[in-house]
């Protein structure tokens, strides 16, 4: 069994309910991430709620990264033929 691709299988776009499934999964998750990394750092508790809240925002901001890598290999997994 191979693990290489075919070139037809990843010049396909990748569906946008695949990309928003996955973003649900990653985002929250990123987010809350985000807010622990920020209740870690002894420096950011001068900031407080507001802190907190904005460091879940840019991890809820970041998790489309993942999300993106998600969705493309899932999308290259059931999108190959055997």
């Amino acid at each position: 069994m191979t693990t290489a691709r075919s070139p037809s299988s990843l010049s396909a776009k990748t569906p946008a309910w695949l990309l928003a499934f996955c973003y649900a999964l990653m985002g929250p998750a990123c987010a809350i991430n985000g807010a622990f990394i920020a209740i870690a750092i002894p420096q950011l508790a001068q900031f407080g709620l507001t802190g907190l809240i904005v460091a879940g925002a840019l991890g809820a901001l970041f998790g489309i990264l993942p999300a993106i890598w998600l969705a493309r290999q899932i999308h290259a997994g059931i999108s190959e033929k055997d």
